[in-house]
């Protein structure tokens, strides 16, 4: 059977809410009723079975009371006809169907589906599919469907989800204590930006979309809500250089960091910052570290600073500064952190200098900053929820006035206008090091001439995909240095 759906996501994201409002009105400009579109749903998901999970054989069917239920019995139906045994746990009762979600349930009756009165051992089934809540979900989960779904994750069978996986918040990537965790998402219509950031992204699995026929007419009735670009649109954005190139075009970037005994993180960043195509790049680190940032990569200028009178005369030649990695806290940091932030270029604010920004906040127009989950919380205040990650990035930007990227899985990028969101990367990138690797790849792409919003998606995503390419020999013990080889391959 061909395949109804794809791997190949788009390049745009929307609000859950946006889908729920504009559907009914995609399918109209189709020629479709709700009830078609919810049977092209069922045969989408019908199509999953018969291509990815061909020798499944019994499948157990979790069903809710709403349009998401409607697509899980029209599936049981299909699969029922094609002799596979499902059984439907309507977790609901079904007395609450209405529309053509109650359609679809007699439709399932009428083909013999079998309903279970209580909960079926589910270690008997090698499918457990939850079609319980849909785009429609927020808040917290009952305790009885918390201890359903901690059965199922128990269960040895392939975990589907139903467009969302019950719990996760297809608007702000909220997960609710004990949301269904799928190994496969199939969502429809269009991309909902809640599945592709934060722990939403682990709740989901391989996300695959089928558009049901009516994504051409939803585009034209709806804008975006968010990016979310592919290889090649990323690619094309690299700095392309005219055949007479010399170095001072291609900037001149002074990385500030390293406090005493931590010369590897600047290390890293300003490595990371000359294989990124920075055309000059000085750093600026505490004089006992000079000789160990130096060694092996004698391309670096490397300076031995003292106080904020020897960082002045390094920033006058500089086009971008990075200031941060390995930095430390102490008085000497805090000074040359103070006249670092004062510069009249762009700026790239990273690990020890999110931490100061933190103690003292201050508005950055011309900065970057790039926090991970723990010190945006410090940069906004402990109260600050962070699972909520499209309203913690937009908060970062209005405190700081800065371009934010919100690091972790499905990373955010914002500077005011658009939010982007980051599609590659891997567990491998739990290893030392890996954000300065990525602030000095900003920078040097800045030094450039990109804008610092595209720089910042750029380098994020070539980050990510350069960590994914090393990760095939072996995602545990994956250096943030292994990457250097493949940046510069993809970037060309």
């Amino acid at each position: 059977m061909e395949a109804k759906y794809t791997a190949n996501l788009p390049q745009y994201a929307y609000l859950a809410q946006q889908v729920q409002a504009y559907e009914a009105q995609a399918a109209q400009k189709m020629g479709l009723s709700l009830w078609q579109l919810m049977q092209r749903a069922g045969e989408a998901l019908f199509s999953l079975f018969d291509v990815e999970f061909v020798d499944a054989e019994r499948i157990l069917i979790l069903a809710g009371k709403g349009n998401n239920a409607g697509d899980a019995y029209l599936l049981a139906a299909h699969l029922q006809q094609t002799g596979r045994q499902v059984v439907v746990y309507s977790v609901f009762p079904t007395s609450l169907l209405q529309g053509d979600a109650l359609k679809a349930y007699q439709h399932a009756k009428l083909c013999e589906v079998e309903f279970s009165a209580g909960w079926p051992q589910q270690q008997m089934f090698d499918v457990i599919v939850d079609g319980i809540f849909g785009t429609g979900f927020k808040g917290d989960l009952s305790a009885p469907l918390i201890s359903i779904f901690a059965q199922c994750e128990k269960s040895t069978a392939t975990k589907v989800s139903i467009d969302v996986p019950s719990g996760v918040n297809a608007n702000s990537s909220e997960v609710a204590i004990g949301a269904f965790k799928a190994d496969v998402t199939l969502t429809f219509i269009a991309l909902k930006q809640g599945l592709l950031t934060g722990q939403a992204t682990a709740h989901c699995g391989r996300l695959y979309l089928a558009e049901l026929g009516v994504a051409e007419a939803f585009a034209t009735l709806v804008k975006p809500n968010a990016t979310y670009l592919n290889q090649s649109e990323h690619l094309a954005n690299s700095p392309v250089r005219a055949i007479d190139t010399y170095k001072n075009q291609c900037g001149h970037v002074l990385l500030i960091g390293g406090g005493k005994g931590m010369a590897g993180a600047i290390r890293l960043a300003a490595e990371a910052c000359l294989r990124t195509g920075a055309g000059l790049v000085s750093v600026a680190t505490h004089p006992e570290n000079v000789a160990m940032v130096l060694q092996g990569r004698y391309e670096l200028m490397v300076h031995g600073i003292e106080n904020k009178a020897d960082l002045l005369a390094l920033m006058n030649k500089a086009d971008v500064l990075v200031i941060g990695p390995g930095l430390g806290q102490s008085s000497w940091a805090e000074e040359l952190f103070d006249a670092a932030i004062e510069f009249n270029g762009e700026i790239v604010v990273d690990a020890d200098g999110l931490n100061l920004l933190a103690k003292r906040p201050k508005k950055l127009p011309r900065c970057v900053i790039t926090p991970h989950e723990g010190e945006a919380r410090r940069l906004l205040g402990e109260h600050c929820y962070m699972s909520a990650r499209f309203e913690v990035v937009k908060l970062l930007h209005e405190e700081y006035m800065a371009s934010v990227v919100l690091k972790g899985p499905g990373s955010l990028i914002y500077d005011g206008n658009c939010t982007a969101i980051n599609r590659s990367g891997t567990p491998a990138m739990a290893s030392a090091g890996m954000g300065d690797v990525l602030s000095g790849m900003i920078a040097a792409l800045i030094a450039q001439r990109l804008a610092p919003d595209t720089a910042a998606q750029l380098a994020v995503y070539i980050h990510g995909l350069a960590a994914q390419i090393a990760a095939k020999d072996g995602e545990k013990g994956l250096l943030a240095s292994d990457l250097f080889v493949y940046i510069r391959r993809l970037l060309g």
